[in-house]
């Protein structure tokens, strides 16, 4: 699976009408990345599962806003297993989560301007 959909950053860019904007919204996105997907690690590890989903909603989320297709469907698959109270599935999933979200930051980096 590709990392980034590139074409929803230009068609972000297109609907504002300002690039500017856009390559601003995807370094505040860079920089909140890694508080994101901690929070994810930390409400698992708690088994806090209110938190976890809430987190992992809020990546997808934001994931999905910039294009960060692997991201995105790896939270998908995290809050899946959650919905079905599989903590073991989650846990698995999660462990390539950091991974993914590195991969994410090199490619957006790429990205903006």
């Amino acid at each position: 699976m590709r990392v980034l959909d590139t074409a929803v950053i230009t068609q972000l860019g297109t609907d504002l009408g300002d690039r500017a904007f856009v390559d601003q919204f995807v370094g505040t996105y860079l920089r909140m990345l890694p508080g994101r997907v901690g929070r994810v690690l930390t409400a698992l590890e708690a088994e806090d599962h209110d938190d976890l989903m809430d987190a992992v909603l809020s990546l997808r989320t934001s994931a999905t806003t910039v294009g960060a297709v692997a991201l995105a469907s790896l939270a998908q698959d995290v809050e899946q297993h959650v919905r079905a109270g599989d903590t073991v599935g989650a846990r698995r999933a999660v462990r390539r989560l950091s991974s993914t979200a590195q991969q994410t930051c090199q490619a957006l980096a790429g990205v903006a301007s």
